[in-house]
């Protein structure tokens, strides 16, 4: 039998499943962009000219070799069964027959991938006969690599649970790896007297070999594993066109947990909560899920204790939305309301019942003197100021709306302050009006939780008036169980992780300093000063648009930000709102941001 040249493992299962309402089927032969996954990886592996592949198919073949005959575009294709498979698979393909006539390097995979061709040739063009692809995404895999700096494996650790966190070094294989044949040879050899998982398989691997084994970056999005329906998803959309990337993330309010994207658009408290509290929620899930939560009265105690205020002054809802919502449905208010802000609250309402006091666009700062005689000037019966305002960032003073809100009181007109982002300010809770509630009964405060503590899933908020009177009303528009168990017994935990969490409000108001300190320094970038977690940013003059950077950034950076075209504004689409997350993901947007910005810079020097 003659060498090979270039070999090919596939490692695959088809009794792992993919399940819909509507189908069954082997996860190999799961379609992104209407090619199986196992397809698509064999006319790829064709195309690069690897010779001969073979798929090692664990237990039984099922359906996986329907769809193939032994040829494919040139290259000769197997199927094997491995009826005994060891505990890695990479211990798998080491045993593969073929291994003993092949002569060029061994391509292998472990995974159900769906892989950028481009990956696939830079891999067979590497020098290093023997390397591992990683990244840090894939952090539910079961073996962690670590390397020097010259990017050599120095040692393979077993994954990590749910309350260690990866250190800045760990990183995790793709199921992808390129190996000489005399290192599959000896690990074969030597599998006998280990445990044949993959982790002994990279002992045995460093421990036997001379030649060392390196690690190889996977770019962003240029690999996708594929074990349930939400990665399939995933897949289509990372391999989708750049225009269909966009539309899908246009149209989304969340949910972008589903796509392989980083996302500066969700306003939550990156820092919060830590590990060790999702640790704790574990342990009560069953009970959690099986059974009904509490009523309203119930829950209303456990965040009367939080925010420090009488429970009847509560009303508790599945997050600010729904509390806007039932305030409107009771008050039928005619709104006045300071744009560009929080777009829920013109949206609740048909559009003449909203009336849009446009702030000033050199600090889109409140003047709350004129802002109140606008309000009786329409005869508004709701006033509402987001505060920090969204997406401004910008604070108005404890002493401001205490004026604005005896001004408004004269004509009998409700202020509502939406406070989701008061703990995020310099100064924290002591801008809040909360402890002046009862001098101002004509005054509402509407709250997120899911922002100041990283929770927005749990769809918590609450309102809060000392008008016990249309506090009983908004309750009556609200479902008798609109919190689910878990954000309930979240409220329980918390108290457990206070001083996590005021660690984290410090956390990210340095975050925030340092953004935008990075953002402006971005050449024609203007930042407005924010008392928030996220910055405005008026974009330089060159640029096309704001909804166009958007895009590129979707679609070539792989990173979500929001454009403000969308705002009731002058120039909205010369807006970005950026909220703040970690540092590395705070300078990787910095990075692409100027990377914009120099192509728009070298378009305009061209045409001049």
């Amino acid at each position: 039998m003659g060498m090979v040249q270039s070999l090919a493992i596939v490692v695959t299962d088809p009794r792992q499943m993919i399940s819909t309402w509507n189908d069954r089927f082997s996860v190999a032969l799961g379609f992104v962009s209407g090619t199986s996954v196992l397809r698509r990886l064999l006319s790829q592996l064709a195309l690069a000219g690897v010779q001969k592949t073979i798929v090692l198919a664990l237990k039984s073949m099922g359906d996986v070799g329907s769809d193939f005959g032994g040829d494919l575009n040139g290259m000769e294709l197997c199927f094997r069964v491995l009826p005994t498979p060891n505990a890695g698979r990479l211990v798998d393909a080491a045993t593969a027959e073929e291994i003993a006539d092949a002569d060029g390097d061994v391509l292998v995979f472990t995974e159900n991938l769906v892989i950028d061709f481009s990956l696939i040739e830079r891999l067979l063009r590497s020098s290093d006969h023997n390397a591992v692809v990683v990244d840090k995404s894939h952090a539910k895999r079961s073996l962690r690599i670590l390397a020097d700096k010259e990017m050599r494996v120095k040692a393979t650790l077993p994954k990590c649970s749910v309350t260690q966190k990866n250190a800045s070094e760990d990183l995790a294989p793709v199921g992808l790896y390129k190996f000489e044949p005399a290192l599959l040879r000896s690990i074969a050899r030597n599998r006998q007297h280990r445990l044949n998982d993959d982790l002994e398989f990279f002992e045995v691997a460093l421990g036997i070999h001379a030649r060392q084994i390196h690690v190889m970056h996977a770019e962003p999005q240029r690999v996708m594993t594929v074990n349930d329906a939400v990665d399939l998803e995933a897949a289509n959309f990372a391999f989708s066109s750049d225009t269909d990337q966009f539309a899908t993330v246009e149209r989304l309010h969340g949910g972008y947990w589903r796509y392989p994207v980083r996302e500066h658009i969700l306003l939550c408290n990156c820092h919060f909560p830590p590990a060790a509290l999702f640790d704790r929620l574990s342990e009560r899930l069953p009970e959690l899920l099986h059974l009904y939560p509490s009523g309203h009265r119930e829950i209303a105690s456990r965040v009367a204790a939080m925010a420090d205020l009488p429970a009847e002054y509560l009303a508790i809802g599945n997050g600010t939305s729904e509390l806007i919502k039932a305030l409107y449905g009771h008050l039928k208010p005619r709104v006045v309301i300071p744009t560009p802000t929080f777009v829920e609250y013109q949206n609740a309402l048909a559009p003449n019942k909203v009336i849009s006091f446009k702030l000033p666009a050199d600090n889109f700062d409140l003047d709350v003197d004129e802002f109140a005689r606008f309000a009786k000037a329409r005869e508004a019966s709701v006033a509402v100021v987001v505060n920090p305002n969204n997406p401004t960032g910008r604070l108005v003073s404890v002493e401001d709306l205490r004026r604005l809100a005896s001004s408004l009181a004269t004509a009998k007109c409700r202020l509502v302050i939406d406070e989701s982002f008061i703990e995020f300010s310099d100064a924290g809770k002591e801008n809040s009006l909360e402890g002046f509630l009862s001098e101002y009964p004509n005054t509402i405060i509407l709250k997120s939780l899911g922002k100041i503590f990283g929770l927005g899933g749990a769809r918590l908020g609450y309102l809060a008036s000392a008008d016990n009177q249309l506090v009983h009303e908004v309750r009556r528009h609200l479902p008798l169980w609109n919190i689910n168990g878990i954000a309930e017994y979240l409220l329980w935990l918390l108290p457990e992780f206070r001083d996590e969490w005021k660690a984290s409000l410090r956390h990210t108001r340095a975050g925030i300093a340092s953004f935008s300190r990075m953002l402006s320094a971005i050449p024609g970038f203007k930042v407005l000063p924010s008392q928030a977690n996220y910055l405005f940013c008026r974009i330089p003059d060159a640029w096309t648009g704001a909804k166009h950077a958007a895009e590129v950034l979707a679609t070539q950076h792989g990173v979500l930000v929001r454009h403000c075209g969308y705002q009731s504004m002058r120039d909205g689409d010369r807006y970005l709102r950026l909220t703040a997350r970690t540092d590395e993901d705070n300078s990787y947007l910095v990075s692409a941001l100027r990377q914009i910005n120099d192509e728009f810079g070298s378009r305009q020097a061209a045409s001049s």
